[in-house]
């Protein structure tokens, strides 16, 4: 507390400190320089308002200007067999995350907000192409994130990434805020692996600057995005080596509707070997449930 601070101050004061935007925060603050009491007692007092309203002022600019270039692009189209979103506040190592993950060649910086716009790869997983797009930062504040989480409520996963528990629990209610209905994958990015948290959600421990768990993490990107990996061969010939990639829960007819229209009125039977299979080369009918790794034959009629 300021030495002779006046009534006006401290109830200023009081305001600023149950603001929950950076407008209403800086307001406060012009108010609180104004207020103050200017003597030399109170140098250093000044001085730390005016540095805390200089990067007040400094962020909201940053974010006003990536709203204003963001808000211009229609969206991003989607590539690949999936799509995860890499959401996390500002200096949770995104931007390594998503170059640890993929081809992309973001920029990486140890100051607050360096990613302006989304920065696209793409996670090559075992014959699955997943589009990944890292986002800029979340502020903790819905309102403020309408990009950021507009392309999340459209993609098939979101990868929250914290380096603690509090910005997990910042970054995950202001996406609850936001009433967005998607699989989470929670990812705590940090050097010390033993310093405990206090985490009540699964999560998976990396660092995305060592590479450590990247291995880890790109299965469970697939586990969650609940894909399959089905490799398809004709009669007499060689398995395809090349996956074709369906849902959790497709059936041999939603196979056949994805390689060729005509093959479900064509189709005879099926024999399927793998995980679904109550025994090898299995004859199946169109409703036979799938699971990853299958190898499937179709049989038409001629």
């Amino acid at each position: 507390m300021p030495i002779n601070a006046s009534p006006e101050y401290l109830a200023i004061q009081k305001k600023y400190l149950q603001a929950k935007t950076k407008e209403e925060k800086v307001k406060y603050l012009e108010e609180l320089i104004t207020f103050a009491p200017k003597h030399k007692g109170s140098e250093n007092l000044l001085a730390n308002l005016k540095a805390r309203l200089a990067k007040l002022k400094k962020e909201i600019e940053i974010e006003k200007a990536r709203k204003k270039k963001i808000g211009k692009k229609e969206g991003i189209k989607r590539t690949g067999d999936a799509q995860a979103v890499i959401l996390g506040l500002t200096l949770t190592g995104k931007s390594t995350l998503l170059s640890a993950l993929t081809n992309a060649k973001p920029k990486i910086s140890p100051y607050g907000y360096t990613t302006q716009e989304p920065e696209i790869g793409v996670l090559n997983y075992e014959g699955c192409e997943i589009q990944i797009i890292e986002m800029p930062p979340l502020t903790g504040i819905a309102e403020n994130d309408g990009m950021q989480l507009s392309i999340a409520k459209e993609s098939d996963l979101i990868i929250l990434i914290a380096t603690s528990k509090e910005e997990l629990e910042k970054a995950y209610n202001e996406i609850k805020e936001a009433r967005i209905n998607k699989k989470i994958l929670f990812v705590i990015n940090r050097k010390d692996a033993y310093m405990p948290l206090g985490i009540t959600q699964p999560f998976i421990l990396i660092s995305a600057m060592n590479k450590e768990n990247i291995e880890e993490l790109k299965l469970k990107i697939f586990q969650n995005l609940d894909l399959l990996r089905i490799y398809t061969k004709e009669p007499s010939r060689k398995t395809e080596t090349r996956p074709m990639i369906m849902k959790k829960g497709d059936t041999v007819k939603d196979l056949c509707e994805k390689i060729r229209k005509d093959f479900t009125s064509r189709f005879l039977f099926a024999r399927v070997y793998g995980k679904s299979a109550k025994f090898g080369w299995q004859r199946t009918g169109l409703n036979h449930k799938l699971e990853d790794k299958d190898i499937v034959e179709i049989h038409l009629k001629d």
